[in-house]
């Protein structure tokens, strides 16, 4: 990759920008460049100076984009500071992630500057103008422990409470640590799973990572970087707690004399109960507001290495979100001045903004933009500008990026695409030269592409690259089958949580349901005089001119109807009389009923014996990482219970609902991928043609890259497409088929069915039900429904 990356640098309007540091042109705005070029010309100039790299964006999105292509094109991890929220105001418990993430960034620049390495490191640019730990105090509060250094545990355990960790019974997150006799577990901020240490007196027996779920141990280790659990810590001021504490009561002392000013004397009294606090020990959440009384002032500044070399991304927007975040935490101070809980302004908790190009200044300082008003508040030595274009994701349409480098190659581009890995590589390969395309792969580009040459190489972007000037096209597999890049969800799975039921989605015209009366339409809510006060009532119309109020004490008995539709008009019940006493009659006799069949269906498929799918492969993980989105907790849950189905030796039923666009679809082809990958066949059935020409095409797009055979079956398709769909699920050819009701008829046969999944069923008339019932016998069966 590094070549490749350099490749900007040959560009002739940018060939001087390195020598710019020795001659004195710095600081340089260059222009024309898009985010993913901007990283492109960052990583270029890392590569060629040999210096820390120090990157500054507007906000916190952007500098994780940033970094994100950053490690793609060196290779490398690359830190991030990112922007806290300081608490003021007294908490129960609040999170330290945001924090414990600053922590470990800055501390990993003390230490690549201890041992002399280059670092590269991207903050957001309030991130860095907030006030933190001094240098010289982490790096005393950061210590390493040795599996072959000797130790008290006790020792350990002071120095782990003086860093602000928190004992428990259980350590289940950053910043916790807990004792059991000589068994010590302790999550370091620096490191990405908790640690067990066993003692044998003095001695570490052994020391090594463990699941926080199943708190078994797994991979050893031989040491263990300790950081801070928190940035503000009266342990880690210099004199320590009992310093901090007379330093509030000088404070309270002088604030109480004077009079007539309530937030004065509140102020005096919140020092003084805080004063308290800290002299017993005690945790505060909120310690934040002390923090100009913990340490000098400190920022992210601080942490810069001397010799790095900056890169702002954005100068103008940089400019505008420091001034914006001052003002922003100016506002929150002034009210916290009024009620007594604080008595520093904005400056004591955050860089100034008009010091920050000052501060600035002292680095050799590149900066890049989309556009050349994009100067921030510096004034630049040297101005460039560059003709560069971002490609476009195509969206899954890989025929489309075939055709794209077929244009490229005609006109003579060097033409270089990136694959994750070795395997997408060797498809992607495959895939074009099955479009006539001449392709090589080269797996680290150690050489480039000739003219009118493509070659695949492995790495990934989070857009594609073209330089016009240079005639050289950069794609990514990201653009062909992932789209955007995307942080994978971290957060381990909430226990089934309780639904809480709203009636702030409510309009008036819908239809509601109460229990005694029917259903009605829902008029809105409405003020009432009732015994000398005033309440609030909804407004119910019923047939007629009935209409019935309902206080808000009684909202339990009132529902949102989604009985009907467009196609099926609504009848509004008469209020008294016995026609809904009836018709809650014919219901429960039809459930019953309905129940009845149920139980003997589910009974028959309990006897039946059932296919146990094998626990997920490592081909599965890769399908479920190519997803372009961020999952919800919901469909992580429904996922891993649906699997957890499939994994038992009897039939699965499970229902599967969430409206539209809530994802429904992706955890259906999840358990799709399992099936196959098991050998077995899946089928997706669909009650109407456009729908399953929608699944099929969203089918193809999804599993692109995977060795995967799907066909469509409805009245859409010719007569010849059907047929050899039809032999090829005979044959065991066909992994998927995604069909209408063609796929109930009786010359459907299939070599292996282990999945049936049932899109909309509540669509399919009570015929096709049984057929699907027969269809399905023994096979695991998945139904969707909104």
């Amino acid at each position: 990759m590094t070549e490749l990356i350099r490749q900007i640098l040959t560009h002739k309007e940018l060939a001087a920008l390195p020598s710019l540091l020795e001659s004195g042109g710095l600081p340089a705005l260059i222009s024309g460049l898009s985010a993913v070029h901007r990283a492109n010309l960052a990583a270029a100039l890392f590569q060629e100076h040999g210096k820390s790299l120090f990157v500054i964006c507007p906000d916190d999105t952007a500098a994780e984009n940033f970094a994100r292509d950053l490690e793609s094109m060196l290779q490398r991890p690359i830190p991030t500071v990112p922007l806290r929220e300081f608490v003021f105001l007294p908490a129960e418990a609040v999170s330290r992630r945001t924090e414990q993430k600053r922590l470990n960034a800055l501390s990993s620049l003390l230490e690549a500057e201890r041992g002399d390495r280059l670092s590269v490191t991207v903050a957001s640019v309030s991130a860095l103008m907030q006030r933190t730990v001094p240098k010289a105090l982490l790096e005393k509060a950061a210590f390493s422990i040795s599996a072959e250094e000797s130790y008290l545990i006790e020792d350990l355990e002071e120095a782990l409470v003086r860093s602000g960790y928190e004992r428990t019974e259980q350590v289940e997150g950053p910043g916790q640590y807990a004792r059991r006799g000589g068994i010590l577990d302790l999550f370091s901020p620096a490191e990405q799973q908790p640690i067990r240490m066993e003692f044998w007196g003095e001695e570490i027996d052994s020391m090594g990572y463990f699941d926080i779920s199943t708190q078994r141990r797994e991979e050893s280790v031989t040491t263990c970087r300790v950081l801070p659990a928190a940035e503000s810590l009266y342990t880690l001021s210099v004199g320590g707690a009992e310093t901090v504490a007379k330093k509030l009561e000088e404070f309270a002392a002088r604030y109480a004399k004077r009079r007539g000013s309530a937030a004065a004397g509140k102020l005096s009294a919140t020092m003084r109960s805080d004063a308290e606090k800290i002299r017993a020990r005690l945790t505060m959440p909120d310690l934040d507001r002390w923090l100009p009384i913990l340490y000098e002032a400190a920022t992210g500044f601080d942490y810069i290495p001397e010799d790095a070399v900056v890169f702002l991304d954005q100068p103008t927007r940089c400019s505008e979100m420091a001034k914006e975040y001052r003002r922003q935490l100016n506002e929150d101070l002034r009210e916290l001045q009024k009620d007594g809980l604080s008595l520093f302004d904005a400056e004591s908790f955050c860089f100034p903004p008009d010091e920050l190009w000052k501060e600035l200044e002292q680095f050799p300082l590149y900066a890049a933009d989309a556009f050349t008003l994009g100067r921030g508040n510096f004034q630049p030595k040297t101005l460039l500008s560059i003709p560069a274009k971002q490609l476009p994701s195509y969206a899954g349409n890989a025929q489309a990026a075939a055709e794209d480098i077929r244009v490229y190659l005609k006109q003579r581009y060097r033409v270089a695409v990136l694959a994750g890995d070795e395997r997408r590589a060797k498809v992607l390969q495959s895939f074009l030269q099955e479009h006539g395309l001449p392709v090589l792969i080269r797996q680290n580009m150690e050489k480039l592409p000739e003219e009118g040459e493509c070659c695949i190489g492995i790495g990934a972007l989070s857009s594609g690259i073209e330089y016009p000037a240079l005639k050289l096209a950069i794609l990514s597999d990201a653009q062909l089958i992932r789209g955007k890049n995307r942080k994978k969800h971290g957060k381990k799975l909430p226990a089934e949580r309780k639904r809480i039921e709203s009636y702030s989605d409510l309009s008036v015209g819908d239809y509601v349901v109460h229990e005694t009366h029917g259903i009605g339409k829902f008029d809105g809510i409405v003020k009432m005089q009732v015994d000398g006060a005033e309440k609030d009532y909804i407004k119910i119309s019923y047939a007629g001119t009935d209409i019935l109020y309902v206080p808000a004490t009684q909202l339990d008995m009132v529902s949102k109807y989604t009985g009907g539709g467009e196609d099926r008009p609504v009848r509004l019940s008469k209020m008294g009389g016995t026609e809904w006493a009836k018709t809650r009659s014919r219901a429960k006799g039809a459930a019953k009923d309905m129940a009845r069949k149920l139980i003997a269906l589910y009974a028959e498929r309990q006897r039946l014996p059932g296919y146990a799918f094998s626990p997920d492969s490592s081909w599965q993980r890769e399908f479920e990482e190519n997803f372009p989105y961020t999952e919800t907790d919901d469909q992580l849950r429904c996922t891993a219970e649906i699997k957890r189905d499939m994994e038992a030796a009897v039939p699965m039923d499970r229902l599967l609902c969430g409206d539209v666009g809530f994802g429904k679809t992706e955890v259906a082809f999840r358990a799709v991928m399992k099936c196959i990958l098991d050998g077995k066949q899946a089928a997706i059935l669909v009650p109407t043609t456009v729908l399953a020409q929608q699944h099929y095409q969203t089918a193809l797009q999804r599993f692109f890259g995977f060795p995967v055979e799907i066909g469509l079956l409805s009245r859409m398709g010719v007569g010849g497409e059907n047929s050899k769909t039809l032999k090829n699920l005979e044959s065991g050819a066909c992994d998927l088929v995604i069909g209408t009701h063609r796929l109930l008829s009786k010359d459907i046969r299939f070599k292996n069915l282990g999945l049936l999944v049932v899109d909309e069923e509540q669509r399919f008339g009570v015929s096709h039900k049984e057929h699907i019932k027969e269809l399905s016998r023994g096979v695991d069966v998945l139904t969707l429904s909104a």
